[in-house]
């Protein structure tokens, strides 16, 4: 069993921002994006589609915090 009471604690965020394919609805990072075209439809269907809509933050997501102590995660 641990001993860390988890007393320093660090919020962890999601900094990147999601976007959507507007064509075959996969979500991917602005990073994972690379060139400006879904990897998906490149892939897959053989066209380059650069038409995307970007995803909110949910209000309602979990809350994740580590612990810098033993770097134990914790969801609120």
């Amino acid at each position: 069993m641990d001993s860390c009471k988890h007393e320093v604690l660090r919020l962890v965020t999601d900094t990147n921002r999601k976007v959507r394919c507007r064509h075959c609805h996969l979500v991917i990072t602005e990073a994972e994006l690379g060139d400006n075209c879904c990897p998906e439809c490149r892939e897959v269907h053989k066209v380059s589609r650069s038409d995307f809509e970007t995803i909110l933050p949910d209000e309602n997501k979990t809350v994740r915090y580590c612990c810098e102590r033993c770097g134990a995660i914790i969801d609120c």
